[in-house]
């Protein structure tokens, strides 16, 4: 971990171009070349989730009106630790203190059937995920990064900041039982998105779920390649940073040929930087509000290609990229339609905002 701590020292201090350039000094023509493979097996965690989001149980399929509203408001002014403190003095066996590892059996089925402690993991995972989205939807990723817009780089995108917040909460001291309830939940916000995502490209509805297990079998690829350069070149770093270039190259750039190993790097030493950013950098404080400081996007504006020269400008108009005026964003219903949510004041409309 001394390490990524350096490297995040270095973006700290310099910046990510600083520590890009660092990695400038290595052949990088190989990158392209690095090997596809990816040790499913080394995450657990990640094959139990698997199961329980592809046979979901009976209590997520049949949850009470009054919360499926509730996962619409993601960025409600509810306060999580009021919540909390409503959960308690409902039951009076729960104490404050009773997190983390000390949680009895009966504050463990509070957590995960009560109404409150529902009510709280929906609206935490929900203020996560919209966060990660919110991200990895980011324009400049498509423009600036040249990364494709097109349905599997999104998804991918969306994915990595995903696998981010996944890590976070699987180290998580705070209260360690809510956080794997936590967990469950952002994934099964993410399959509903997928899904409606899956809709909004037109395909025949009879084929949605077939998408979707595809998608999702793509999706834990993605999550456990991180994994495998994190887990298994903890203590090297020129490794560990060219298999996250190969998991980039093969996951958000779609095994491009003509893909930039300036792209690549750059790409590559954010998902360094934001690892140790999650891991260690933001406050638990922050972390269960729901409130992440992603910190910048790295600068493409000076990538250079292949052959050392200078890029040409990015283009200004993507087909199917909108620029919204702040706070409004793009989001999809259930059924793929899009509409237009106001983050701040919680108005949804179907026609589109002027800037």
């Amino acid at each position: 971990m001394a390490a990524i701590h350096d490297a995040a020292v270095v973006f700290g201090r310099r910046g990510l171009g600083s520590l890009c350039r660092l990695r400038g000094n290595k052949n990088t023509t190989h990158l392209r070349s690095i090997s596809s493979r990816v040790i499913v097996a080394n995450n657990l965690q990640i094959a139990k989730l698997n199961a329980n989001l592809t046979q979901p149980s009976s209590l997520l399929m049949h949850r009470p009106n009054v919360i499926n509203q509730t996962r619409c408001y993601s960025s409600s002014t509810i306060n999580l630790g009021n919540i909390q403190t409503e959960s308690i003095s409902k039951d009076q066996t729960i104490t404050a203190n009773n997190k983390g590892g000390d949680k009895g059996i009966f504050a463990k089925i509070w957590d995960r059937y009560s109404f409150q402690g529902q009510q709280k993991r929906i609206i935490l995972g929900e203020r996560l995920f919209r966060s990660a989205q919110y991200r990895a939807n980011d324009p400049r990723w498509y423009t600036e990064a040249l990364i494709p817009f097109e349905f599997r780089p999104r998804h991918a995108m969306i994915t990595m900041h995903i696998w981010f917040l996944h890590k976070r909460l699987l180290i998580d001291t705070v209260d360690p039982h809510l956080a794997l309830l936590v967990q469950e939940e952002l994934f099964d916000i993410l399959w509903n998105d997928t899904r409606a995502r899956i809709r909004a490209e037109g395909v025949n509805e009879l084929t949605v779920n077939k998408h979707l297990k595809d998608v999702q079998q793509l999706t834990f690829l993605h999550l456990t390649h991180y994994d495998h350069a994190f887990q298994e070149f903890a203590n090297d770093d020129g490794k560990r940073f060219e298999e996250l270039a190969g998991a980039i190259w093969i996951h958000v750039l779609n095994r491009d040929e003509e893909a930039y190993n300036d792209q690549l790097k750059r790409l590559a030493a954010y998902v360094e930087y934001q690892y140790v950013n999650l891991m260690h950098g933001v406050p638990d404080d922050y972390f269960w509000e729901g409130r992440i400081p992603w910190g910048d996007i790295p600068v493409f504006a000076d990538m250079k290609g292949n052959d050392g020269k200078a890029l040409d400008d990015p283009e200004a108009e993507i087909e199917g990229l909108e620029s919204m005026p702040e706070p409004w964003v793009k989001t999809l219903t259930d059924a793929g339609s899009p509409y237009y949510w106001n983050t701040d004041t919680n108005v949804t409309s179907w026609k589109k905002p002027t800037l």
